[in-house]
């Protein structure tokens, strides 16, 4: 990996990092001694300067909502649960591809034909779609139903399962090339079971390119949680509050809020008011968005052997294990 590349897996973990830190720091120290956010902004007179939402100023540095709250606070305090969910799910995701990998490596040819269709068709499905059908009663019709708890787990777990059938076929080709080297067959050759083939040469083969996957995974994930913010789901659960009520029918009219300042559920919760108050869809979506860009950066460093040097390290690797095996060999035949 090159110096430009390791800084930029550097950068980009060193801007999650804060993130997290920051959120967590503001909600286990900060946030218990703040007062309430007021609606009405008032000058050093006590004069009325302004109605809350507030737009950007330094005193509001992405505005605020309308309930006179800063949205800088609002963006640090849900991304503990933005960013955390979705490193969980990328390593459960990454966890459950490398065993069903593995598993359909060992099945027979017929089985990994069928099993390639299934997967080639959610390859193309848009997983959004499957993760709103399956989670919405969950989180949206009988929400009222369900603890925060069950609201936080179950999308998680039906996000980590769309994704596994697309990436356990993944995981089972690039298990099949390793086995065409060289060292491998010789190792097999030698007597080696599968267990140490699997220990001794394919995780070193197999890190690298879960690491890549481990990362893009978590960009997938802020997607996804995007996607489903516009469609209405917030993940962490909705509060529904009553806004006013219409003058001819007398009909409550409401409205949903996160729960817990989750960057999606902030983009859908105030998409209506992006016209009169665009920071208040802006702020949540800069947020994902340099969040992406980040792991995009994470995944790009990460990537940062040049073939010529993949190539290098990797008949390096095959001349030692040739060596060591024949050495065994000899002492066998010895």
């Amino acid at each position: 990996m090159t110096n430009a590349r390791r800084w930029m897996v550097v950068i980009g973990s060193v801007y999650l990092l804060i993130l997290l830190a920051a959120s967590f720091s503001y909600t286990l120290l900060i946030e218990p001694g703040q007062a309430d956010p007021k609606k009405l902004w008032l000058d050093e007179n006590g004069d009325l300067k302004a109605v809350a939402p507030f737009p950007p100023s330094f005193s509001y540095p992405l505005g605020s909502d309308a309930d006179g709250k800063s949205y800088f606070i609002k963006i640090i305090e849900g991304a503990k649960y933005t960013i955390s969910l979705s490193v969980i799910i990328a390593m459960g995701r990454v966890c459950f591809s490398v065993a069903g990998g593995y598993l359909l490596f060992r099945l027979p040819s017929s089985i990994k034909q069928w099993f390639k269709g299934l997967s080639n068709a959610l390859h193309y499905a848009p997983a959004t779609i499957f993760t709103y059908v399956l989670i919405t009663p969950v989180v949206l019709t009988f929400s009222w139903s369900y603890d925060l708890t069950t609201k936080i787990v179950f999308p998680c777990l039906v996000i980590i399962a769309v994704g596994v059938p697309v990436l356990s076929l993944y995981v089972q080709k690039e298990i099949d090339l390793a086995y065409r080297h060289e060292y491998i067959e010789s190792a097999r050759i030698m007597g080696a079971g599968k267990f140490r083939i699997f220990r001794r040469h394919l995780s070193p083969y197999l890190k690298p390119k879960l690491a890549v996957m481990f990362v893009q995974q978590i960009g997938q994930s802020l997607i996804i949680f995007a996607h489903l913010g516009l469609l209405s789901i917030f993940i962490g659960g909705s509060d529904t509050r009553v806004m006013e009520y219409d003058v001819k029918t007398g009909e409550a009219v409401t409205r949903s809020f996160s729960m817990s300042n989750e960057w999606a559920g902030m983009i859908s919760e105030n998409f209506q008011y992006f016209r009169p108050f665009p920071w208040m869809v802006l702020a949540p979506v800069t947020a994902f968005a340099l969040t992406i860009l980040a792991v995009n950066v994470i995944a790009y460093g990460l990537k940062g052997e040049r073939p010529a040097e993949r190539v290098k390290e990797q008949g390096i690797h095959d001349e030692q294990e040739n060596a060591s095996l024949d050495k065994e060999k000899f002492r066998m035949v010895k």
